[in-house]
């Protein structure tokens, strides 16, 4: 689950939309930062061990599992919001030709 590690814990989360998009606003017990590290580029980073950027996601507290590249992150203290953003042409591009994005 984002954001939770041995010293954070979930306390509460509830999905809403706004503007048309989903948001999803997570609660937890300590405060909390934007996560990082997510590769923007094609291919991901080129050491051995990571996954590529077309292949990382975000599970979500209601069991769902969206591309990473499809959200974007605001931290605020204890909340953080997880927007669900439109993939871009290139994303769904990468997504119908899985060939071209493989190394």
């Amino acid at each position: 689950m984002i954001g939770t590690d041995q010293e954070t814990d979930l306390v509460d989360w509830r999905k809403t939309t706004v503007d048309g998009t989903t948001v999803y606003e997570l609660e937890y017990s300590a405060p909390v930062s934007e996560p990082t590290g997510r590769p923007r580029t094609l291919f991901g980073a080129t050491s051995g061990g990571t996954v590529p950027a077309a292949e990382q996601s975000v599970q979500l507290p209601d069991g769902e599992r969206i591309p990473a590249t499809d959200v974007t992150f605001e931290a605020e203290g204890t909340t953080l919001r997880i927007r669900l953003e439109e993939p871009s042409l290139l994303a769904r591009l990468r997504r119908a030709l899985p060939w071209w994005t493989r190394a």
